[in-house]
């Protein structure tokens, strides 16, 4: 198989070591807009060829050739390229995955995952396969909520949690990209409630909820995420309530927003420090811990959580919940980083090799391996954590509703 990684970044540069190490991957081509960056990785391959090139994904011409004769093309570019790297990938015949929606700019427009699940129609008469949203939240998370509501003929309610521990400077942090980080936090989160998703207030929704050891309790609340988008219209079965809930300092959303609506964080809007010029929004996000550096001595972990209610077949009332933790250093022994950027590069990588070993029941775009939106099965999402055990993915761990609180 030839694969390809576009943007070699944090997260690009562990999916390139996650494809390199698999034997079934022959040659990967690896593209940044950054051509020292690319190159960087070459000498990475253990059993596949390694190419780099210099390329802009925002030219439509250029990736277009480069992904010709691609079997596989992985995004970890921005969310917001999505849709134009997939046209490309569309145009040249190859199949697409990502590990994150874009998302609205402006409250109650369109959401980017929702724009490519849109596409689905157009790429099963393609007759290629696009997995979206396929990482460590949303992506594991989806297979989470799956395998547990497929024990239930109506659902309740599906609550999914999330929390990271780290050092005091990384505390209330966000463990990944930064750029998607305020975009997302930018966004007003959303409720799924019975017939329609919902807006509520940055920062609500707080509560103190128990994650697994090592992390313990922790404050969390309402944050814009794609599972609200997906879950309620891609199991099969009613959903009477899905909401996603995080454990990132709530000051720092507010201030966030704060920042936007004196208009400092458009990219056009430039501070002077010295003699230089550069954008308010690339000082701001400097001053954030950044994903890539924290490895080594990190301790802490990340811990997300699935909880589904529900009404069984026969009536009965029950409930299941799945974590999954892993400690930063383990990431770090096996990868050289975080454990978000570990699992979210492992689940893409899982992605990669369900759509070379045609485990998917059809060509066309889903937001994660499982049952379709006709409620038709797919692939199996216990395949698909099988696939995930194989990539070194720690273990699901699976609750009895009296363990649920």
């Amino acid at each position: 198989m030839k694969a390809a990684v576009l943007g070699t970044g944090g997260l690009g540069r562990i999916i390139t070591l996650e494809l390199a190490a698999d034997r079934r991957v022959d040659e990967i081509v690896i593209v940044d807009k950054r051509g020292d960056r690319s190159r960087a990785l070459q000498s990475l391959g253990k059993t596949a060829s390694l190419t780099a090139l210099e390329a802009d994904v925002t030219d439509g011409a250029a990736l277009h050739r480069i992904l010709a004769g691609v079997d596989v093309a992985v995004n970890a570019t921005l969310p917001a390229h999505n849709l134009r790297v997939m046209e490309a990938c569309f145009e040249a015949g190859c199949s697409y995955v990502d590990s994150a929606g874009y998302s609205p700019p402006v409250a109650g427009e369109k959401s980017g995952v929702l724009e490519q699940l849109a596409l689905d129609t157009r790429w099963r008469d393609r007759g290629i396969s696009a997995i979206v949203s396929m990482g460590s939240d949303p992506g594991i998370s989806n297979v989470m909520a799956r395998v547990a509501a497929d024990r239930f003929a109506e659902i309740d309610r599906i609550l999914i949690r999330k929390a990271a521990t780290g050092e005091k400077a990384t505390e209330g942090f966000p463990l990944y990209s930064r750029e998607v980080f305020i975009s997302a936090a930018l966004s007003n989160p959303i409720v799924w409630d019975r017939k329609e998703f919902r807006q509520q207030e940055p920062a609500s929704g707080d509560e103190l909820y128990e994650f697994p050891q090592p992390i313990g309790k922790r404050r969390v609340h309402w944050f814009w995420h794609e599972e609200v988008l997906t879950l309620p219209t891609h199991l099969g079965k009613p959903v009477g309530w899905v909401d996603y809930k995080h454990d990132v300092n709530p000051e720092l959303e507010r201030a966030i927003h704060a920042f936007d609506a004196l208009g400092l964080l458009r990219p056009d809007h430039k501070v002077k420090v010295g003699v230089t010029q550069i954008p308010f929004r690339d000082a701001f996000m400097a001053a954030m811990p950044e994903p890539s550096t924290l490895i080594g001595p990190l301790p802490g972990a990340l811990g997300i959580v699935v909880e589904v209610h529900g009404t069984k077949g026969d009536g009965t009332k029950s409930a299941m919940r799945a974590s999954l933790t892993m400690e930063h250093r383990e990431a770090n022994r096996r990868r050289g980083t975080t454990a978000e950027r570990f699992l979210t590069a492992a689940a893409s990588a899982a992605a990669v090799m369900m759509i070379h070993s045609r485990r998917l029941p059809r060509a066309g775009v889903r937001p994660r391996p499982g049952r379709t939106s006709d409620g038709s099965r797919g692939p199996g999402a216990r395949r698909a954590r099988g696939f995930l055990r194989r990539r070194g993915s720690p273990s699901l761990r699976w609750s009895t509703p009296s363990h649920i609180r």
